[in-house]
Protein backbone atom coordinates (compact mmCIF):
# COMPACT_ATOMS: atom_id res chain seq x y z
CA UNK A 1 0.00 0.00 0.00
CA UNK A 2 2.87 2.77 0.67
CA UNK A 3 4.51 1.59 -2.33
CA UNK A 4 1.71 3.68 -4.13
CA UNK A 5 1.04 6.64 -1.70
CA UNK A 6 4.76 7.29 -1.74
CA UNK A 7 7.38 5.31 -3.94
CA UNK A 8 10.54 7.74 -2.22
CA UNK A 9 9.16 6.93 1.27
CA UNK A 10 8.75 3.65 0.45
CA UNK A 11 12.12 3.25 -1.49
CA UNK A 12 13.43 4.95 1.98
CA UNK A 13 12.53 3.19 4.19
CA UNK A 14 12.30 -0.32 3.01
CA UNK A 15 15.60 -0.17 1.01
CA UNK A 16 17.97 -2.76 0.35
CA UNK A 17 20.53 -1.98 2.63
CA UNK A 18 18.75 -2.76 5.16
CA UNK A 19 16.58 -1.00 8.23
CA UNK A 20 14.15 -2.08 10.68
CA UNK A 21 12.43 -4.21 8.33
CA UNK A 22 16.07 -6.26 7.94
CA UNK A 23 16.30 -6.56 11.49
CA UNK A 24 12.54 -7.91 12.35
CA UNK A 25 13.93 -10.90 9.33
CA UNK A 26 17.07 -11.42 11.51
CA UNK A 27 14.52 -12.00 14.31
CA UNK A 28 12.18 -14.30 12.68
CA UNK A 29 14.84 -16.30 11.56
CA UNK A 30 16.38 -16.71 14.70
CA UNK A 31 12.68 -17.64 16.26
CA UNK A 32 13.06 -20.46 13.25
CA UNK A 33 16.31 -21.82 14.70
CA UNK A 34 14.62 -21.56 18.25
CA UNK A 35 11.72 -23.37 17.22
CA UNK A 36 14.44 -26.16 15.62
CA UNK A 37 15.92 -26.26 18.69
CA UNK A 38 12.85 -26.96 21.02
CA UNK A 39 11.56 -29.20 18.51
CA UNK A 40 14.82 -31.38 19.14
CA UNK A 41 15.28 -31.62 22.48
CA UNK A 42 11.08 -32.78 22.59
CA UNK A 43 11.87 -34.97 19.81
CA UNK A 44 14.89 -36.40 19.28
CA UNK A 45 14.50 -39.48 21.26
CA UNK A 46 11.18 -40.19 19.89
CA UNK A 47 11.80 -39.80 16.32
CA UNK A 48 14.76 -41.72 14.16
CA UNK A 49 17.80 -39.66 12.85
CA UNK A 50 16.75 -38.79 9.64
CA UNK A 51 13.74 -36.28 11.49
CA UNK A 52 16.88 -34.81 13.52
CA UNK A 53 19.00 -34.46 10.14
CA UNK A 54 16.28 -32.86 8.81
CA UNK A 55 15.65 -30.48 11.58
CA UNK A 56 19.51 -29.55 12.02
CA UNK A 57 19.58 -28.65 8.57
CA UNK A 58 16.51 -26.26 9.05
CA UNK A 59 18.24 -24.68 11.87
CA UNK A 60 21.64 -24.13 10.23
CA UNK A 61 20.07 -22.76 7.15
CA UNK A 62 18.16 -20.28 9.40
CA UNK A 63 21.31 -18.90 10.85
CA UNK A 64 23.11 -18.84 7.66
CA UNK A 65 20.25 -16.34 6.44
CA UNK A 66 19.87 -14.46 9.67
CA UNK A 67 23.64 -13.55 9.72
CA UNK A 68 23.71 -12.83 5.69
CA UNK A 69 21.19 -10.34 6.70
CA UNK A 70 22.57 -9.15 9.57
CA UNK A 71 25.64 -8.58 7.70
CA UNK A 72 23.65 -6.31 5.58
CA UNK A 73 22.44 -4.49 7.57
CA UNK A 74 23.72 -1.29 9.81
CA UNK A 75 25.36 -1.99 12.87
CA UNK A 76 22.67 -1.30 15.66
CA UNK A 77 24.29 -1.72 18.48
CA UNK A 78 27.98 0.05 16.97
CA UNK A 79 29.38 -3.39 18.51
CA UNK A 80 32.25 -5.20 16.81
CA UNK A 81 29.61 -8.45 16.08
CA UNK A 82 28.83 -6.93 13.06
CA UNK A 83 32.09 -7.03 11.21
CA UNK A 84 31.94 -10.03 12.24
CA UNK A 85 29.37 -11.01 10.59
CA UNK A 86 30.15 -9.13 7.55
CA UNK A 87 33.95 -10.70 6.78
CA UNK A 88 32.86 -14.07 7.25
CA UNK A 89 29.61 -13.56 5.24
CA UNK A 90 32.24 -12.20 2.39
CA UNK A 91 34.11 -15.16 2.90
CA UNK A 92 31.64 -17.54 2.37
CA UNK A 93 29.83 -16.05 0.01
CA UNK A 94 33.66 -15.56 -2.33
CA UNK A 95 33.65 -19.13 -1.86
CA UNK A 96 30.21 -19.48 -3.09
CA UNK A 97 30.08 -17.32 -6.29
CA UNK A 98 33.57 -19.74 -6.95
CA UNK A 99 31.54 -23.08 -6.50
CA UNK A 100 28.69 -21.14 -8.57
CA UNK A 101 30.22 -19.07 -11.05
CA UNK A 102 31.51 -21.50 -13.36
CA UNK A 103 30.66 -19.60 -15.56
CA UNK A 104 28.09 -16.73 -16.09
CA UNK A 105 25.19 -19.03 -16.82
CA UNK A 106 25.90 -20.79 -13.24
CA UNK A 107 24.40 -18.36 -11.39
CA UNK A 108 21.63 -18.06 -13.11
CA UNK A 109 21.08 -21.86 -13.33
CA UNK A 110 21.76 -22.10 -9.67
CA UNK A 111 18.38 -19.49 -8.86
CA UNK A 112 16.45 -21.90 -11.60
CA UNK A 113 17.36 -24.81 -9.23
CA UNK A 114 16.22 -23.12 -6.11
CA UNK A 115 12.90 -21.58 -7.82
CA UNK A 116 12.51 -25.10 -9.10
CA UNK A 117 12.62 -26.97 -5.31
CA UNK A 118 10.70 -24.23 -4.24
CA UNK A 119 7.46 -24.65 -6.85
CA UNK A 120 7.93 -28.16 -5.85
CA UNK A 121 8.14 -27.81 -2.10
CA UNK A 122 4.93 -25.70 -2.30
CA UNK A 123 3.30 -26.71 -5.43
CA UNK A 124 3.81 -30.48 -6.00
CA UNK A 125 4.44 -31.66 -2.60
CA UNK A 126 1.31 -30.82 -0.35
CA UNK A 127 -0.72 -33.09 -3.39
CA UNK A 128 1.75 -35.49 -3.26
CA UNK A 129 1.46 -35.76 0.51
CA UNK A 130 -2.47 -35.83 0.58
CA UNK A 131 -2.62 -38.59 -2.43
CA UNK A 132 -0.27 -41.22 -1.84
CA UNK A 133 0.66 -42.70 1.92
CA UNK A 134 4.16 -43.84 0.98
CA UNK A 135 4.86 -40.23 0.37
CA UNK A 136 3.05 -39.15 3.55
CA UNK A 137 4.84 -41.77 5.57
CA UNK A 138 8.29 -40.74 4.30
CA UNK A 139 7.67 -37.16 4.93
CA UNK A 140 6.20 -37.84 8.40
CA UNK A 141 9.17 -40.10 9.44
CA UNK A 142 11.66 -37.70 7.71
CA UNK A 143 10.28 -34.40 9.35
CA UNK A 144 9.20 -32.07 6.42
CA UNK A 145 6.64 -29.84 7.25
CA UNK A 146 3.98 -29.90 4.49
CA UNK A 147 2.56 -26.19 4.02
CA UNK A 148 -0.77 -25.72 4.34
CA UNK A 149 -3.23 -24.37 1.73
CA UNK A 150 -3.34 -21.01 3.61
CA UNK A 151 0.97 -21.00 3.43
CA UNK A 152 0.16 -22.02 -0.32
CA UNK A 153 -1.68 -19.06 -1.10
CA UNK A 154 0.27 -16.54 0.99
CA UNK A 155 3.15 -17.89 -1.20
CA UNK A 156 1.25 -17.46 -4.42
CA UNK A 157 0.45 -13.92 -3.69
CA UNK A 158 3.77 -13.53 -2.15
CA UNK A 159 5.63 -14.23 -5.55
CA UNK A 160 2.94 -12.46 -7.66
CA UNK A 161 3.35 -9.28 -6.06
CA UNK A 162 7.67 -9.60 -5.82
CA UNK A 163 7.38 -9.56 -9.96
CA UNK A 164 4.23 -6.45 -10.05
CA UNK A 165 6.34 -4.33 -7.66
CA UNK A 166 10.56 -4.50 -8.41
CA UNK A 167 11.04 -2.27 -5.24
CA UNK A 168 9.19 -4.41 -3.20
CA UNK A 169 11.17 -7.41 -4.58
CA UNK A 170 14.52 -5.44 -3.72
CA UNK A 171 13.87 -4.16 -0.35
CA UNK A 172 13.78 -6.47 3.10
CA UNK A 173 10.06 -6.39 2.95
CA UNK A 174 10.71 -9.72 0.57
CA UNK A 175 12.93 -11.33 2.89
CA UNK A 176 10.77 -10.47 6.28
CA UNK A 177 7.63 -12.08 4.34
CA UNK A 178 9.30 -15.41 3.51
CA UNK A 179 10.96 -15.54 6.88
CA UNK A 180 7.37 -15.32 8.09
CA UNK A 181 5.71 -17.63 5.93
CA UNK A 182 8.90 -20.68 6.80
CA UNK A 183 8.09 -19.54 10.55
CA UNK A 184 3.89 -20.26 10.09
CA UNK A 185 4.75 -23.57 8.07
CA UNK A 186 7.24 -24.91 10.96
CA UNK A 187 4.67 -23.91 13.72
CA UNK A 188 1.14 -25.38 12.25
CA UNK A 189 2.56 -27.77 9.15
CA UNK A 190 0.14 -30.04 7.61
CA UNK A 191 1.30 -32.94 9.29
CA UNK A 192 1.82 -31.37 12.93
CA UNK A 193 1.27 -34.32 14.62
CA UNK A 194 4.71 -35.18 13.72
CA UNK A 195 5.86 -32.37 15.28
CA UNK A 196 4.15 -33.13 19.00
CA UNK A 197 4.45 -35.34 20.87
Amino acid sequence: MMYFVDKTYFEMIYNPEGGFIGYISVLLLTVIFGVVIIYLIRLSRYRNIRFSVVLALTGILSLFFAAETMSDLPNLFHTSTHNIFKANNTAIWTNVNRVIKINAAGKIAFCWVMIAIGAFYFLILPFIYRGNFNAKRFADKTGIPIPHRNHIIAMIILTVLAVLFSSATNSGVLQLNLSAIFLLILLYPENIGVFRR
